[in-house]
């Protein structure tokens, strides 16, 4: 809790006062009400604490350090609130969150009680309103709201009302986070029970709802929504709502409502605002009625501009992608498939110092058939060995697609196409198969010998054929 530096009252414990056999000890005092006084203290291990002791001025005085009833009437209602406070003390202890001040202990000393509370560093959100309001920036009150509503979600769902929602119960520690202080719950229920406390006023100015000012009404849990709206309105223009009993007053002589809504606000959109006027409602039926219905609200709309930030990306993405493959496929040109019957062009053909013949290849291993008719062979009675002539290969017709056109080529295909070589032509002279030269040659020259080798040089004529 905040040093406020508010001056000494009279009835607080002076420093150096010890409390709990020791435990703790008062180092000076803060701030005081009409239910109680808080002070800066030190537990036994030298930490910081803030405790708060339950000093209802209207019932009480101190003699020393004692606490005294004023009157022997008064005894019962002392009483009472005592067990009120002890029943704050343990349902604020059971608490544990992040954003609600943490009570960690509750004992009774010099005849009345008392709790053990954290101590938050920094300042109340009215000093920063006041006196550093550019530390407020648009980022930094809309985390705050956010943090608050799933603090005051919390406490609501733990069937509790704060009842004291304002900007000088609102702790901000160092790191900017938010912490809610001095529940206003048993000053209200004190308040039912003694006709003493009914007269000290448990209202807020400017924060507290109407339903407050009115004794019996109801309060829900849209009452500490009211308050927390009056103090974010407050952090947006700079000064404290109407007081919703002034604002009731106007209601009753149907004169126009005192308390102008808040308008258009530069770093803020039309959802944050619009709640903050929803909860200022003048009735409660007619405000948000959970925090978790404001929080969502708010979520709405942020979900709703990053919905259409990832739009405006993924139309930026997909440009991308379009402008990418137009470039990457900018320098090919378009293949259009033959039409069906139309004549291939045949390559030209390359100067060779001989003709080749390059088969076709086969489309499958199926091996074509011989002709049937017998290899003829010239007849000799005594040359050597002649080798059988096989004729050429006949090349298979090409096979067609299914739809007697060429598919559409891949741009692999396409690149492969550009740089392939001319093919061999398909109509070239046709060479002496091979195998039948050379055994012609060695079969005349074998009949020349024997020629050579009669003595009367008589020849048969038909060796001399070939």
């Amino acid at each position: 809790m905040a040093i406020d530096g508010a001056d000494i009252q009279g009835d607080e414990l002076p420093p150096g006062s010890v409390l709990c056999g020791g435990q703790y000890s008062i180092e000076r005092y803060l701030n005081a009400g009409g239910f109680g006084v808080t002070y800066l203290a030190r537990d036994s291990l030298g930490r910081r604490v803030v405790i708060k002791e339950c000093f209802p001025s209207a019932l009480c005085f101190r003699s020393q350090k004692t606490v005294r009833v004023r009157s022997q009437t008064s005894t019962v209602e002392f009483e009472t609130i005592l067990e009120l406070f002890e029943k704050e003390a343990r349902a604020l202890a059971g608490l544990q969150h992040p954003y609600i001040v943490g009570v960690h202990q509750y004992f009774r000393d010099n005849d009345t009680a008392y709790m053990a509370m954290d101590f938050v560093e920094g300042q109340t959100l009215l000093d920063i309103i006041e006196r550093d309001p550019a530390r407020l920036t648009p980022d930094m009150v809309k985390a705050l709201l956010i943090q608050l509503l799933q603090a005051v979600s919390f406490i609501h769902r733990s069937d509790i009302l704060h009842r004291d929602i304002s900007p000088d119960n609102i702790l901000i520690d160092d790191d900017n986070l938010p912490v809610l202080i001095d529940f206003g719950a048993a000053r209200e229920d004190a308040s039912r029970v003694s006709r003493a406390l009914s007269k000290v006023l448990t209202v807020k100015d400017g924060y507290s709802p109407q339903e407050f000012y009115l004794a019996g009404s109801d309060q829900v849990y849209a009452s500490d929504l009211y308050a927390l709206a009056a103090t974010f309105h407050h952090v947006l223009s700079g000064t404290a709502p109407t007081s919703s009993h002034s604002r009731m007053a106007a209601a009753a002589r149907e004169a126009p409502d005192p308390l102008k809504p808040l308008g258009r606000i530069d770093g803020y959109d039309a959802a944050f605002v619009g709640a903050i006027n929803a909860c200022l409602s003048l009735f409660p039926k007619d405000r948000l009625q959970t925090a978790d219905a404001w929080h969502e609200a708010i979520n709405a709309e942020l979900r709703k501009k990053k919905l259409m930030q990832l739009a405006e990306q993924d139309e930026h993405l997909d440009k991308t992608i379009t402008q990418l493959v137009k470039d990457f496929f900018k320098d090919f040109q378009p293949v259009k498939p033959e039409a069906k019957g139309a004549a291939t062009p045949k390559a030209k053909a390359p100067e060779a110092t001989r003709a080749r013949v390059v088969p076709a290849p086969a489309l499958d291993p199926i091996e074509p058939e011989l002709d049937e008719d017998p290899i003829k062979t010239p007849a000799s009675q005594d040359d050597g060995p002649v080798v059988p002539v096989r004729p050429n290969r006949p090349a298979r017709p090409r096979r067609k697609a299914a739809a007697d056109a060429e598919p559409a080529l891949l741009p692999i295909d396409r690149i492969r196409l550009k740089y392939a070589k001319p093919a061999p032509p398909e109509e070239t002279a046709v060479e002496k198969p091979k195998g039948t030269i050379l055994p012609d040659l060695f079969a005349r020259l074998g009949r020349m010998s024997s020629l050579a080798s009669k003595p009367d040089g008589s020849h048969d004529p038909t060796e001399e054929k070939v």
